[in-house]
């Protein structure tokens, strides 16, 4: 690993962190997670409304995934967290995911990702977890852009981003393969510097 002085602190350690909101706290996936994650992410709704996620959504799909996960903090690549609530002591029980893949530490940007499962507050607790997570990536991994894709055709994303602080950058037109559709993105994008989110 450089030495160099312009690396960011945060690249001299592999420690897997571990967030807290006010009411959530988030965790790394470990590999009792994967019937939970399984059966959370092969829901209709977020398969179809979320960039990245396949369907159906295996289990060994989120053996693979989970397992590619120290890998990627190690070269600081992407950081993936399970949201739990921070009162319930079950701490099998996900509420959902959010996490920063395709981070770019010599760019300092990297990509917000966010799920919420059935039965949860979807807009509230996103915009919550994102918050953490935009907080993380400005304070500890000294990202000055975090950007986000949203399908077109599901406007709640855009409402979390956008409650978020983030701006829309432009419609990217078939940018996206889902279950046999091409589809339109919206990139939106938060520069910390010059915009903090509306909720911290």
């Amino acid at each position: 690993m450089s030495t160099s002085t312009s690396t960011p602190p945060v690249a001299k350690s592999v420690a897997y962190p571990v967030l807290s909101s006010p009411r959530f706290r988030f965790r790394p996936f470990v590999y009792s997670d994967i019937e939970q994650l399984s059966a959370l992410a092969s829901q209709h709704r977020i398969a179809d409304s979320t960039v990245g996620i396949p369907h159906p959504y295996t289990t060994e799909f989120a053996r693979i995934w989970i397992a590619s996960h120290p890998a990627l903090w190690v070269h600081h690549r992407a950081l993936h967290w399970a949201a739990l609530e921070i009162d319930n002591i079950d701490d099998r029980h996900i509420l959902g995911y959010v996490g920063l893949s395709k981070i770019e530490i010599e760019r300092k940007q990297a990509e917000l990702r966010f799920w919420v499962g059935c039965g949860a507050r979807r807009k509230e607790y996103a915009t919550e977890w994102c918050a953490a997570v935009l907080q993380f990536a400005s304070a500890n991994l000294d990202m000055t852009r975090v950007y986000a894709l949203q399908i077109a055709r599901h406007p709640l994303a855009g409402r979390v981003l956008a409650d978020l602080g983030m701006r829309p950058e432009g419609h990217v037109r078939k940018r996206v393969h889902k279950e046999g559709l091409i589809e339109d993105i919206v990139c939106w994008a938060l520069a910390p510097n010059e915009r903090e989110p509306k909720h911290s």
